[in-house]
C-alpha cells in the first residue's frame, strides 16, 4: 500500500473538529453517499457528551470512515464537530436519525461501527456482536477474514499481556460487546433497524497516524504504520466479504 495512505489519513482527519460545536444550523455529522449497501459509521469521531461529562474524541476514527468510503464506494456517517450529547450511547440523537434515514433510502444491508479503545487493553482489535445477537448469519465470515491479518485470543489471555500485542483481537470482551447493556449503533441498527451490525473498537496504535496537538492528549503520539496499514486491510477485507454475502 506503501505510505501515501498514512497521509490521507491525515489529511482526512483535519477536516474533522474534535471539540468546536457545529455552526447554527448545521449538524454536527458529516454524510457521505456510496454506492454500495454498507454503511461505517464514527460516531466518536468528536468529542462529546456522555452524562453531563465531556469524553474526548476516538482520534482518526473519522478519517478511517471516510478512507474506506472513498477507497470502497461504501457510505460512511461519522461526527464532524463535537457532538452535544452521546451519538452512540443516547437512545434517541439526531445521528440515529440521520442513519436510520440512510438505511432506509438506501437500502443498507451491513453497519459497520467503529470506535476507538486504548492501547491499556494491550491488544489492537475488539469486535463485538452482542454474544451473536448482532451478525449472526455474517459472524463466521467475520471471524475468518478477521483471523487472516488478527491473531484471535481470550478477554483472559489479553489480560495477561505486559505489553501492546497490537496484531491480536478479542471477540465480544466484556467492555465492548457491541452493545448488550447500552443503546449503541450496532444495537439500533440490528435490534430497531432490522439491519446486521458488527462493532469494531481499534487500539490506538492500530489508527492513530499522529496526534494533533489541539487533541484530548497533550503528549505526543505516534502510530504503528504496520498496524494502521493491516486494520485499513483488514476493513476493506471485511467490506468485501460482506459484499459477497449479498
Amino acid at each position: 500500500m506503501g505510505l501515501s495512505f498514512l497521509h490521507r489519513l491525515q489529511e482526512l482527519e483535519t477536516a474533522v473538529s474534535y471539540t468546536t460545536l457545529a455552526p447554527d444550523g448545521e449538524p454536527s455529522f458529516t454524510y457521505r453517499p456510496g454506492e454500495l449497501p454498507i454503511l461505517i459509521s464514527a460516531p466518536h469521531a468528536t468529542a462529546h457528551l456522555r452524562r453531563q461529562r465531556i469524553k474526548g474524541e476516538e482520534e482518526f476514527t473519522g478519517a478511517l470512515a471516510q478512507f474506506l468510503a472513498e477507497t470502497t464506494g461504501i457510505h460512511a456517517l461519522y461526527s464532524h464537530y463535537r457532538s452535544t450529547g452521546d451519538p452512540n450511547w443516547d437512545h434517541d440523537s439526531p445521528y440515529k436519525n440521520r442513519l436510520q434515514e440512510i438505511v432506509r433510502r438506501n437500502d443498507i444491508r451491513f453497519v459497520l461501527d467503529l470506535h476507538g479503545m486504548s492501547n491499556r487493553y494491550k491488544f489492537g482489535l475488539a469486535l463485538g456482536t452482542m454474544n451473536g445477537r448482532s451478525c449472526p448469519e455474517h459472524e463466521p465470515l467475520i471471524l475468518q477474514t478477521v483471523a487472516n491479518r488478527f491473531r484471535p485470543i481470550s478477554q483472559q489471555t489479553a489480560r495477561t499481556f505486559s505489553a501492546l500485542h497490537w496484531d491480536h483481537f478479542v471477540l465480544n470482551h466484556s467492555r465492548f460487546t457491541g452493545g448488550l447493556a447500552n443503546h449503541t449503533i450496532t444495537r439500533f441498527a440490528s435490534q430497531q433497524l432490522g439491519v446486521p451490525a458488527l462493532q469494531i473498537e481499534l487500539c490506538a496504535s492500530a489508527r492513530v497516524v499522529e496526534r494533533r496537538p489541539f487533541g484530548k492528549q497533550a503528549k505526543p503520539f505516534y502510530g504503528h504504520p504496520p498496524a494502521i496499514e493491516q486494520t485499513v486491510n483488514l476493513l476493506q477485507a471485511l467490506v468485501n466479504a460482506v459484499l459477497g454475502t449479498m
